[in-house]
């Protein structure tokens, strides 16, 4: 079972990043610009709620924006730095010409993918784990559960795997880092901006319709874009329920929720952000096999047979 679980990649991997003094150095880096930050946020805050009002629950509503605030943050870092971490696992190795020597190995190429996908995402999930401390501080606010940041958490480490798959499939594809890099990049944009557009313009086109419709419809581009299912599980955990979708980033900021209809079978049921988690997985793992496929060493045999 032990050697089942092997990876000789992840573990080498590992071994070379997490010995250093860099990686705790870089741990402590960020918790004190996080903290940093939230000091800062919570000061401005707590002095404007006290003078414009003088309600017992000044404590209760700073302490939730200080919890979006560090929510937004991390999200963030976990889309812009996971790219740069999976987009040259495989086309560096090409690049230093050890891929094929990787490839004679017993390691199968999914085995190959699955530990440089891990051991790419180990920093940045120990960064993720670390900020735990940091979010819990808000419980002595009120307003937010032990359950509320196990879920947050656990959308974060699903949204590093689909991000990171995304990297690691370009990676296969393309033979230059640079190349998978600008490639990931310009898909996370895509993914982030250009989804949430079209999702929009397609919902205000379907619901313009005369007779207005009563069914509930969410356009399937909406459940491939991560941050709409962050906008949706903080709306939900701020108090914002929704029956239908919260409306996106502005329903979390100005606590605005649409109702689009009656809910029909099982899968709109689901909250939007469970949804999401759900498409985003299937996306991440159909890439990971496809990548497995890519680098696959028996391929050029048989087009030259």
């Amino acid at each position: 079972m032990k050697r089942w679980l092997y990876n000789p990649v992840l573990a080498s991997s590992l071994k070379t990043r997490m010995r250093g003094w860099r990686t705790a150095a870089a741990v402590t880096a960020y918790l004190g610009v996080m903290l940093f930050i939230a000091y800062i946020f919570f000061k401005i805050s707590f002095e404007n709620e006290i003078m414009h009002s003088l309600s017992v629950s000044a404590n209760h509503s700073v302490g939730l924006r200080v919890y979006m605030l560090l929510a937004v943050l991390q999200f963030v870092l976990v889309l812009l730095v996971t790219p740069a971490q999976t987009a040259g696992v495989i086309s560096s190795e090409r690049e230093m010409q050890t891929l094929d020597l990787l490839l004679c190995t017993k390691m199968s190429p999914f085995s190959i993918i699955i530990g440089k996908l891990l051991s790419s995402l180990a920093f940045i999930l120990l960064l993720v784990i670390s900020s735990i401390p940091l979010f819990s501080l808000v419980f002595l606010f009120g307003g937010i559960a032990p359950e509320d940041v196990a879920m947050l958490f656990l959308f974060y480490i699903i949204t590093a795997f689909a991000v990171g798959s995304i990297g690691v499939f370009y990676s296969a594809l393309f033979k230059r880092t640079v190349v998978s890099t600008v490639v990931s990049y310009v898909t996370i944009f895509f993914l982030g901006i250009v989804s949430v557009v079209l999702g929009v313009y397609m919902m205000a086109v379907h619901y313009s319709q005369v007779p207005r419709p009563n069914d509930y419809y969410v356009p399937f581009i909406l459940y491939i874009n991560p941050a709409v299912g962050l906008s949706d599980l903080l709306s939900r955990q701020a108090g914002v329920t929704a029956t239908g979708v919260s409306v996106g980033i502005w329903g979390l900021i100005f606590g605005v929720s649409s109702g689009l209809g009656v809910q029909q079978g099982w899968f709109q049921k689901l909250p939007l952000w469970v949804g999401n988690c759900a498409v985003m997985s299937v996306i991440a793992a159909l890439l990971i096999c496809a990548s497995a496929w890519i680098i696959r060493p028996y391929k050029r045999l048989r087009r030259k047979s």
